[in-house]
């Protein structure tokens, strides 16, 4: 699922989250370090090993790029 208001449903509610500029930045830079480890974690499981991949990872993702996004129409 893409996390972003442009591709909702069309009347589906959208939900708004306030954060200070730097509480925004704060949290995708959490996000970004959070992938990063997810990512090496992920590489450094045999094949057959996969089912211990951490859960969640998408939704980290997509999270952080609607923070990136937001945080760019912000400083426009």
């Amino acid at each position: 699922m893409i996390i972003d208001p442009d591709f909702r449903k069309v009347d589906e509610p959208v939900v708004t989250l306030e954060l200070s500029m730097q509480q925004a930045e704060w949290v995708s830079n959490g996000l970004s370090d959070l992938l990063c480890w997810a990512r090496g974690f992920n590489a450094a499981l045999s094949q057959d090993d996969h089912d211990r991949s951490p859960m969640g990872v998408s939704q980290a993702r997509e999270m952080n790029i609607a923070l990136k996004r937001a945080i760019e129409r912000a400083e426009k």
